[in-house]
This record gives C-alpha cells, structure tokens and sequence, in this order.
C-alpha cells in the first residue's frame, strides 16, 4: 500500500428485512361451541345399611328389581327384640301402677314428696325404654327410603351382619345426569337451565334434549375446569346408567374479537403477537387470550379491532425487526 493509499471505508450492512404475511383481527359474532363426554349417572343413589347388628332372614329383592318407596327390603330375625318390647311393656305397666298408687296416697299425705317424685322418674324410664325397644324392633324390617331399583345385591338370607353393613344398593333412574368438566373461560357463559344436547354412544345416531340442572361453585387449581350436572328427563327407551354419552353445549352468539390461533406465541412472560408498525417493524404486542373456537383464538385484551397482525413468517421474528409485508387478509 502506497504511502497516499487510505483504508477503504468498511460498507455498512443492510438491516435484514423479513418477508410476512398478515391479518386483521376481527370482531366477529360467535357461539361457542363445546362437546365433552361424560357417563350417565342416577339422579340418586342410596345404599341401603342396617341399624341394628344380627341374622338376616329376608331379602327379597334382587338386581333390577323395580322398587317402590316404602316397601319392604330386609328382615331381620326379631324374636328377642319383641320379648324385648313385651318387658319393657310389663316395666312399664307396673311403673304406672306404682305411679299412680303414689299419687293417690300424696292426696291423702301418706307418702313422701321424694317417694312420689322416683315413682315418676321411674315411670318416665320405663317409657322411654319401652320407646327405644320399639324402635330396634322397628329398625328390623328395612324399608325402601326412595323409589327405584335395585342396582347390588351384597349379603344374603342366613348372613350373621354386624352394624352399619351395607345390604343393597337402591337406584332412581327414573332421571339420568352427566357430570362434566368445562374451562373456566366457558363457565361463566353457562347458566342454570340452559339446553343440551345429548349423543348416547349405544343408542345410535339419535340426540336428547337435557337441561343444565347444578353448576359447582368451585375451579380446579390444577386443572382450572369446573364441572356442571347435566340431567336427562325423560329417560330414552333404552338409556342406563353407566352409558357413555356425549354432550354438546352451545352458547348464546356473543361479538368476540377473534385471531387465527397459530398467530398466537408464548413464552415466560405469557401470550404475544407481533403486529405492523410504521408499515415496516415488527411490533411484539401482549395479549391476553380466551376461548378458542374452530382454529381462532378470542383476545380479550391487547389488540383492536382490524389491527393487523403478523401470520406467517414468524420463525426467528423478532421486535422491532424490519419486515415486509408480501400478502394480508
């Protein structure tokens, strides 16, 4: 190099320019739409249980058995408890005697205030006890607490029980219900009565109306789904508890700002889009999201109606970077 040579000036680099396609977010009327599965449940379930300990000597009712509120389940032998019930009876008869005995010699001054007051206390014992030998007399013949049928057989006649053994399992179908899971985005949207509709797996193609009968006033934190009791009334011919079913829930329509789902990125700082600005840059926009529906997301917060937004050409995107718009919609 000369002694009049200079460097030559170093050439300065053009900013890279990302080529992009965009969209625009809209407001769009929506009805969300959510099908969940579920198993059809009986709107009740009771378990029959003795309350008294001894043999079992009747139990006519078997499976499937269509019970009637009232009836009769369970027998149980009660020879002793009704000598039980004629002592206490013969207590409390010869109680009253002496009661009464008492109460006429007070009249007269023939007996004491103390020797009048432990006849009573005597008599209003023996009552009571014959109250109590009454009742375990009555709690040995089991009766049916609800309409229904019978879903478990699980002792039999000859059975020495112990208390509080579970004898039967009695079911109302005469009403099926579906609990099920939703969002907490979805949630709120569903009220008390609303309509749904109902695929039962081994009926067909056919659909059910039901109804929403019970919304639970509490959120998973693991999860964050909260469950809702669907009811099915009337019962399809053929529909049983334990079925698998599907059921369809839509909302009431509801002008929603919507996005195509895939334009959506996340990181720690959580939900972002990139959007246009000054025609040339990149913009990083936080958003927070709702629900989503058919490959669009709802934006409940960062973005405005028909403000474009960055849909292709996301890969190594970055804020701020210079881009180029080749194709909108």
């Amino acid at each position: 190099m000369g002694c009049n040579d200079s460097p030559s000036p170093k050439k300065s680099r053009k900013p890279t320019v990302q080529l992009v396609e965009t969209v625009f977010a809209a407001n769009k009327s929506i009805a969300i739409k959510e099908s969940v599965s579920g198993t059809l449940q009986p709107i009740r379930k009771v378990r029959i249980i003795n309350q008294i300990a001894g043999l079992l000597t009747t139990l006519p009712g078997y499976p499937g058995d269509k019970i009637k509120k009232g009836q009769t389940l369970a027998r149980f032998d009660d020879n002793l408890l009704k000598v039980d019930v004629e002592k206490a009876q013969a207590t409390l008869k010869q109680t009253q005697v002496d009661y009464n005995r008492l109460k006429d010699l007070a009249l007269h001054k023939l007996s004491s205030e103390s020797e009048l007051a432990l006849a009573q206390t005597q008599f209003e014992i023996a009552q009571s006890d014959l109250h109590l030998k009454q009742t375990q007399l009555s709690l040995s013949h089991i009766k049916a607490p609800i309409s229904g049928v019978i879903s478990q057989r699980l002792v039999e006649p000859g059975d020495v029980l112990s208390l509080h053994s579970q004898l039967l399992t009695l079911i109302d179908t005469s009403t099926l219900k579906a609990e099920i899971n939703l969002s907490e985005l979805l949630l709120p949207l569903i009220k008390k009565g609303n309509l749904v509709t109902i695929h039962i797996d081994a009926l067909g193609e056919k659909s059910f109306k039901g109804k929403v009968k019970r919304i639970y006033p509490t959120i998973d934190q693991t999860t964050h789904l909260g469950t809702i009791e669907i009811i099915l009334n009337p019962v399809p011919k053929g529909a049983l508890a334990g079925q698998f079913c599907r059921i369809h829930i839509q909302t009431t329509k509801k002008i929603r700002l919507m996005i195509p789902y895939d334009t959506v990125r996340h990181d720690k700082q959580g939900a972002y889009v990139y959007a246009i600005h000054d025609k040339s840059k990149a913009q990083r926009l936080n958003i927070i999201t709702g629900i989503q529906q058919d490959g669009f997301i709802e934006v409940i917060k960062g973005l405005s109606d028909k403000q474009e937004i960055i849909s292709k050409g996301l890969f190594g995107l970055k804020d701020k970077m210079t881009i180029k718009v080749i194709s909108n919609k």
